[in-house]
């Protein structure tokens, strides 16, 4: 459920990080999602991507809390963009209080995951408990249709205080739309 939150901030946050190349309409797709080594993590927690359609994925997940997940815990995001020999860094975002980053880039987005991951009310902080998420589609068309083309890689780190206690990997791609006429 974390995951699918952070999934849905990166995916956003991924819309305001500058580019080397053009910016104009076209189509998000999230190509996978990718477990960090978590062998030190607190938080481990696993997603699945499905694809349904063009326009629509499925994500399923769980995670265990032991503890409740409130304003405590920070978030670090490391971005780059896939270029020629490598993924260059392209920014790095951070904000001491996980809760403030996810309401800033997906606060509806997240209340949607969190009621599919049967937290009610769908807001933080989460009690701790064991959570699954099922049968949450994401629908591509509700982000922006303009942005900066390309491949990126966001790895996401949810934080106490310095450590590092989670940690997702996604990769997004922004491809222009084709003109049909050619």
């Amino acid at each position: 459920m974390l995951k699918t939150c952070m999934l849905l901030g990166l995916a956003c946050v991924l819309l305001q990080v500058a580019a080397d190349d053009d910016f104009g309409p076209g189509v998000w797709k999230v190509q996978f999602i990718e477990k960090c080594d978590q062998h030190h993590h607190k938080f481990i927690f696993d997603i699945k991507q499905k694809k349904i359609n063009r326009t629509h994925d499925g994500f399923y997940g769980d995670l265990k809390l032991d503890e409740t997940f409130d304003d405590t815990f920070g978030i670090r995001v490391d971005i780059c963009k896939h270029v020629d020999g490598g993924c260059k860094q392209y920014q790095v975002l951070s904000d001491d209080c996980f809760i403030n980053f996810v309401n800033k880039y997906a606060e509806e987005n997240a209340k949607v995951a969190l009621t599919f991951a049967g937290v009610h009310p769908p807001e933080f902080p989460i009690q701790s408990n064991d959570y699954e998420i099922k049968d949450y589609v994401f629908d591509y068309s509700e982000l922006p249709s303009d942005s900066w083309y390309g491949y990126f890689c966001a790895k996401a780190f949810v934080l106490k205080g310095s450590e590092e206690v989670g940690c997702v990997e996604v990769h997004v791609e922004f491809m222009k739309i084709e003109d049909e006429d050619e």
